[in-house]
């Protein structure tokens, strides 16, 4: 894959469309401006921001890919402030990057792909433990309001507060 795919947000709901992204400048453009929200949804494509910029780099050795690897994660990191898992998300791919010095740059590449390709696998599997774990509490024919963005939208595919009223759902 040469991009990332997103959810517009800023559409819904009036409108489904998916915006294409091939470099990672103009995915900070648009974690800043919205298109995608929620700290989990945030951090998982912050992940795949820097594995485009990986992607855009021209460097020739270790350093320079990692140079590039921290004016991006810089950059990403510029949009949301206070966003945890933006911050948890850059610095984990980062330490990926780092522990894997030594391998062939086309490697490092690969291996931030896969980093987070699990940052956002990992994402859903959390949320889906999540859901298992909170049906204990949600007493049958429970009505449920939540005032915060906790669903799939939010996280990288399955809700974390919605995620259990999916599970309780599915019961």
């Amino acid at each position: 894959y040469n991009c990332l795919i997103l959810l517009d947000q800023t559409r819904l709901p009036e409108e489904e469309r998916y915006l294409e992204f091939h470099h990672w400048s103009d995915v900070a453009d648009a974690i800043r401006n919205l298109v995608v929200r929620g700290a989990p949804a945030i951090g998982v494509t912050a992940a795949f921001g820097v594995v485009l910029a990986l992607r855009e780099s021209h460097a020739n050795d270790f350093d320079g890919l990692l140079a590039d690897l921290e004016t991006a994660s810089k950059g990403l990191a510029a949009t949301r402030p206070t966003a945890v898992n933006l911050f948890w998300a850059l610095d984990r791919m980062k330490r990926t990057f780092v522990a894997e010095k030594g391998k062939a740059l086309d490697e490092l590449r690969e291996r931030l792909l896969l980093e987070a390709t699990r940052i956002l696998k990992e994402d859903v599997a959390a949320n889906q433990a999540l859901g298992r774990h909170g049906v204990a509490v949600v007493p049958r024919g429970a009505r449920i309001l939540t005032h915060c963005n906790a669903g799939a939208l939010a996280t990288a595919g399955y809700g974390t507060a919605l995620g259990v009223v999916r599970s309780a759902h599915a019961e």
